[in-house]
């Protein structure tokens, strides 16, 4: 069975992440889905970028909600993986994204919705995956429950929204709970978990209750097989390609 890796934040081990170059090359590669990471700008356009700031990426100390789109792509990404092996990144809109996703005809965009987004935020984001012919394969993640909870409502199948559990707060060393399963079955909707925080057991539980298990980061090959072979895991989010 082939492995649907998920080429997080882009190819990020070689070009620096959520950037049209490491998403060029994830496209280019035989992953089966490239995650991103999108908020909104202060003017209404959705931007790549997994923090909130621009502090990491782009080292200049300014939230991505309080700007302007045109001021967010004015600061150059100035960190990551090979940086100096591309050409000068920016940080780019979700809808630039997406045109990278459509070169392909079977890649998966991996959505995380990192705000709390309203129903016609919501909206919005999908009619944008709608405009590149992409929703029948993109998956939306979220440690936002209600947000995902909205995405059903407004006609999203279950079966493309996953629970990003593990991310923040106390949660990032507590191990999936009985009560967190039981929630995603009685709302259909898939776990997408620190790997360190799940296991064989409760991807038993979730397929039986006709779910899925991505586990996120994996970035030693070894890890990878065990998570595959032993845990039973269905999807790998890794920041390398492993055969």
């Amino acid at each position: 069975m082939k492995i649907k890796r998920i080429a997080h934040r882009g190819f990020s081990s070689e070009a620096p992440e959520n950037t049209q170059a490491s998403f060029a090359m994830a496209v280019e590669g035989d992953f089966y889905g490239v995650e991103c990471d999108i908020w909104k700008s202060k003017d209404g356009v959705y931007v790549v970028s997994h923090d909130g700031h621009l502090r990491r990426m782009c080292g200049i100390d300014r939230w991505i909600p309080q700007m302007t789109f045109e001021e967010i792509i004015s600061y150059p990404v100035t960190a990551g993986k090979k940086r100096e092996e591309h050409p000068l990144q920016h940080l780019i809109s979700f809808s630039q994204y997406l045109s990278i996703m459509a070169r392909s005809e079977t890649i998966h965009p991996i959505v995380e919705l990192k705000m709390d987004y309203t129903t016609v935020e919501l909206r919005e984001i999908v009619d944008l995956v709608k405009q590149k012919g992409l929703l029948e394969r993109t998956v939306f993640i979220s440690m936002h429950l209600l947000a995902l909870l909205r995405l059903k409502d407004i006609g999203i199948p279950a079966s493309r929204l996953q629970y990003v559990y593990g991310a923040v707060g106390g949660n990032k060393w507590t191990k999936v709970s009985d009560e967190l399963i039981a929630w995603l079955t009685e709302n259909e909707i898939s776990l997408d978990s620190r790997y360190t925080l799940v296991s064989k057991e409760d991807v038993e539980k979730l397929h039986k209750a006709g779910l899925f298990v991505n586990v996120w980061t994996v970035n030693k090959e070894e890890e990878m097989k065990r998570l595959l072979d032993e845990v039973g895991v269905d999807m790998v989010t890794t920041e390398y390609y492993f055969e």
